[in-house]
């Protein structure tokens, strides 16, 4: 399924993509046709709406033959009247290759870039490709273009700009230019645009082809590219209203605003495509949005100023049901729109005093708001102090009222708090008295037990002989349960804080290889293979010696207990930044399914069956004489790999 989305959210960009380039090259070529590239109707011809012929063009007869003509006129006359300006003019003097004579009927005045001095002699011995002869008196406007000559009434049909009315000029143009003539820029660019706009109509078929194949496998693909939890909608949702409202409006003047130009102009023609891409991507995801809304009126709620107006009118409910219970917010909304009353009748009557009386009434607003701040201040500061576990901290109690109540609510909950923690640690201190009681009433009989199956098992001929199989097993089983009443006594007393510490500088290596010493017959049995990596300098930490071996032994009997068979045991002592770290680390012989802070737990076993021996309470006890000496214990788990991490601070040989 999300592959199909992944193909389908493709050939949607592809179609938006075909779209823009269809677009894009459609209108364009429709507004330059329209605007300056179609046949000129001046031409009774064959009607183009591309005219391949610069001359016949709507952009000669519109845009370059009154710019010459202006040209002209400001060269007969001298001057150029400012309302011409507006058009601009070729300057005659530019026009090599053009050849021109304007005559004034009735100055006799005239200029020529020819040896011609008047119109007859020009036109018997001049004839260009595009010959055009203009009468202001007649208002005939004559154009010849090769062999087809067009006539037509300036008067009426009023095709370029009112020039002197005495004025009659003749021009001729050859067919090929050369570079230095004016006209020859405006027939190159003409030329240029009319490959451009082949290289349009190509890319316009392409992209109907391929938009038209995207649609077909987009509606055929059976998956929504764009649905609710989709990155790109949860974006564009975050998009305010206005925004997205601004920049369709926006893009759309903007591309009316480029299709108006008269010229091609690749650069521009690029910006209308990524304007009309952007576009549609924004009516795309716009329609989306609505879509997944459970109502349409809900997209009002993306608006930045739907979204001020209705947080001020849920603000005003709030503070409106607030001030029922809160004096102070009453007393702030009273006086806020006192003041605004205030200066409202000083803007309207002109009353001075009123702005005088506001700042004096604002002045003490403002004074009584810092005090309660001030107040409001100390409540927190006191909250932060019964947080970090000052419960007897009192926040002092002022005036009479909300904040007054607040303080006297939260002293109360240091209180309470505090008689919950006395009565956990009453309740804890119970039930460590109470196995340490029953351990030590158990200890008597049990003793008893275990002396009474020393004797037996010193008696000969016992008869019948399985009775020795039972013998066996009572001894087995008492001395486990011995072993279980001590480690359950010890826990007990650990954990409870009521064991007697000999604080003591000792060194951390030799009591780690003098536990693994003693224990050695056992990891030898086990199969397991120790691998220490310990400093070369001593290491001392402030510690119970013998505590600490205990927790020694602890860890290394859950090693040899809970190890995989035939596996290395890993156990690092380093010294880092005052710190020493002993890292002991065994592979587990069953799958660690549990969380490392549980496994800490009294009676909580790896082995879950209990197949194997152990009471529950060697880590347990080994994490409170840890914390007992000032250390830090914790357990890691990665898969298999279990890790005991005992921290302590580095104790200096000389101290």
């Amino acid at each position: 399924m999300k592959g199909n989305k992944r193909i389908k959210f493709t050939f949607l960009i592809m179609s938006i993509i075909s779209l823009s380039l269809l677009l894009t090259s459609v209108i364009t070529v429709y507004r330059i046709g329209l605007n300056s590239m179609s046949t000129s109707y001046i031409n009774k011809d064959q009607w183009n709406f591309i005219e391949p012929n610069f001359y016949k063009s709507t952009r000669f007869d519109k845009s370059v033959l009154p710019a010459i003509l202006l040209g002209i006129e400001v060269d007969l006359y001298g001057e150029k009247v400012d309302y011409y300006s507006e058009y601009g003019y070729i300057d005659a003097e530019s026009l090599n290759d053009v050849k021109f004579i304007a005559f004034d009927k009735n100055s006799q005045k005239y200029v020529t870039n020819t040896v011609y001095k008047n119109i007859d002699d020009f036109k018997k011995n001049i004839n260009g490709y595009v010959d055009i002869s203009f009468n202001t008196v007649d208002g005939k406007y004559i154009k010849k273009v090769g062999n087809k000559e067009n006539e037509i009434n300036n008067h009426y049909d009023n095709v370029v700009p009112n020039i002197n009315s005495s004025m009659e000029v003749y021009i001729s143009i050859p067919k090929n230019l050369e570079k230095g003539d004016s006209l020859y820029s405006e027939y190159y660019f003409y030329e240029k645009d009319f490959q451009s706009i082949k290289v349009l109509k190509f890319i316009g078929f392409i992209s109907s082809i391929v938009f038209l194949i995207s649609m077909i496998i987009y509606l055929f693909i059976k998956a929504e590219p764009i649905d609710k939890n989709s990155e790109i909608l949860k974006y564009y949702s975050k998009i305010p209203l206005e925004i997205i409202i601004f920049l369709l409006g926006y893009l759309m003047i903007f591309m009316i605003d480029l299709i108006s130009y008269t010229y091609m102009d690749w650069f521009a023609i690029c910006i209308f495509m990524v304007s009309v891409f952007t576009w549609i991507s924004c009516i795309i995801l716009f329609s989306k949005q609505i879509k997944y809304f459970d109502k349409k009126i809900d997209i009002l709620k993306t608006s930045f100023i739907v979204s001020i107006i209705l947080n001020f009118v849920k603000n005003i409910k709030d503070g409106i049901k607030a001030s029922k219970r809160i004096s102070l917010i009453r007393k702030i909304f009273i006086i806020g729109i006192g003041c605004i009353i205030i200066n409202l009748c000083s803007l309207i009557f002109g009353y001075g005093g009123a702005i005088i009386v506001s700042c004096i009434i604002v002045s003490i607003f403002t004074a009584y708001i810092l005090k309660k701040l001030t107040y409001l201040s100390e409540i927190m500061d006191g909250t932060e102090k019964i947080k970090n576990g000052d419960l007897d901290y009192k926040i002092p109690i002022k005036d009479d009222d909300n904040f007054t109540l607040l303080a006297e609510n939260i002293n109360n909950i240091g209180q309470g708090l505090e008689n919950s923690i006395e009565d956990a640690l009453k309740s804890e201190r119970m039930k460590a008295e109470l196995i340490t009681n029953v351990s030590h009433d158990l200890k008597t009989p049990l003793t008893s037990i275990i002396n009474y199956i020393e004797l037996i098992k010193k008696e000969k001929n016992i008869e019948p002989d399985y009775i020795n199989d039972y013998i066996k097993v009572l001894d087995s089983k008492s001395k486990r349960l011995k072993v279980l009443i001590e480690d359950l006594f010890e826990a007990s007393k650990a954990s409870s804080g009521n064991l007697e510490i000999n604080m003591d500088k000792i060194e951390l290596r030799q009591l780690l290889r003098q536990s693994i010493g003693e224990m050695e017959e056992k990891i030898l049995e086990s199969n397991l293979d120790i691998r220490l990596n310990l400093p070369e300098d001593k290491v001392y930490i402030y510690a119970d010696g013998r505590r600490m071996y205990r927790v020694l032994e602890n860890l290394l009997s859950n090693i040899i207990k809970y190890s995989l068979n035939n596996t290395r045991v890993y156990i690092d002592l380093n010294v880092n930044e005052d710190k020493v770290t002993l890292i002991m680390k065994n592979i587990s012989s069953y799958e660690l399914n549990f969380d490392p802070v549980e496994i800490m737990e009294r009676f909580k076993r790896a082995d879950e069956s209990r197949n194997t021996e152990g009471s529950g309470l060697g880590l347990a006890i080994a994490k409170d004489l840890v914390n007992l000496q000032g250390g830090k214990f914790h357990i890691e788990i990665d898969g298999d790999l279990f890790k005991s991490v005992l921290e302590f601070d580095e104790l200096n040989q000389d101290e």
